[in-house]
């Protein structure tokens, strides 16, 4: 089934990339080499050339080859409203993934593109904030044996996330566990799946955790 808005974001991630490299093109023909256009609060990827993302955004780096532009300021909301520790010395922001909420039960849960437009996602900028959030994922199962995995990707250090394939009841039938012993990538897998209907779900690991990370969801 085909969601609209995720397909929307997938636009805008797109469009703002192409933005960006246009716009850091003429900054550099320019005498003035920054530049500030407001393409809004969706993030989107990051330029190749410096500054790689509009005044008023910053380049955040979720792995080696996905460095995402997130505007400050608005495009951000602290934890609880105000500053958390993030075990690094700063202070921890959490990622504004509004325009996948509410997401929280599996009556009401991210609409993936699986199997109808897509065999694979990837979500970025997405958080569980505040401690009791949790998100789920939809997907279907169109051919029987289907084998299904589901990555996610985020910062350990500042608490564990957990995450989950579950059934059409909400049953899990697979748990994540570090990929490689790097404590910073959760993978759940499970083979041969029947058709149906499943979710991947991602909570906090243990009570009072917040944290940013990004989902792939893939099935083949």
């Amino acid at each position: 089934m085909t969601n609209a808005k995720n397909m929307s974001r997938n636009s805008v991630l797109s469009l703002g990339f192409a933005l960006s490299l246009t716009i850091a093109g003429g900054a550099l023909m320019g005498a003035c080499n920054t530049y500030d256009p407001d393409l809004g609060s969706a993030p989107f990827r990051c330029g190749l050339d410096s500054p790689r993302c509009p005044e008023g955004y910053e380049c955040v780096s979720y792995s080696a080859a996905e460095e995402i532009c997130e505007r400050k300021g608005d495009d951000t909301v602290r934890a609880d409203g105000g500053p958390e520790p993030d075990g690094s010395g700063g202070d921890f922001v959490c990622n504004n993934d509004s325009d996948f909420e509410p997401n929280e039960s599996l009556g009401d849960p991210t609409l993936t593109t699986i199997p109808a437009v897509d065999t694979s996602v990837r979500y970025v900028s997405l958080a569980i904030c505040p401690t009791t959030d949790q998100d789920f994922f939809r997907f279907e199962v169109a051919t029987n044996a289907t084998n299904v995995t589901a990555e996610i990707e985020y910062q350990a250090g500042r608490g564990t996330l957990a995450l989950d394939i579950l059934n059409n009841t909400g049953v899990s039938i697979s748990s994540a566990q570090a990929v490689g012993g790097n404590p910073n990538i959760l993978r759940a897998a499970i083979p041969n799946l029947p058709v149906g209907i499943y979710f991947a779900q991602v909570r906090a690991g243990e009570a009072g955790v917040q944290n940013n990370y990004s989902i792939e969801i893939i099935t083949n």
